[in-house]
This record gives structure tokens, C-alpha cells and sequence, in this order.
């Protein structure tokens, strides 16, 4: 459950230091790509350690 946790907060860290600049210089296709693989890599690495305990 911990590491769960973990890799939660890193990608959050992550995405709250690089969203607001992406969206300060209004480039809002970057910022979709980004939120896009964001979310598929905390969604593969949440997986990942999910099923290291299967």
C-alpha cells in the first residue's frame, strides 16, 4: 500500500510542477499530451505494483 502511495505522490509532484507552466504559456496541446501520459503511466505503474503482489 505504501508504495502505491509513493508513486501517487511522485507523479502528482510531477504533474503539479509541470502543468502550470504548460498552461502559463498556453500551449494546451502539450499540456493534453502530458495529462494524457500522466495519467497512463501512473495507471501502468499502479498495475505494475498491484500485480507484483498477485
Amino acid at each position: 500500500m505504501f508504495k502505491i502511495l509513493v508513486i501517487i505522490l511522485i507523479f502528482v509532484i510531477v504533474f503539479a510542477w509541470e502543468a502550470p507552466r504548460l498552461f502559463r504559456k498556453k500551449e494546451r496541446k502539450e499540456l493534453a499530451v502530458f495529462s494524457c501520459l500522466v495519467f497512463i503511466g501512473l495507471a501502468l505503474s499502479i498495475a505494475v505494483v498491484i500485480l507484483s503482489f498477485i
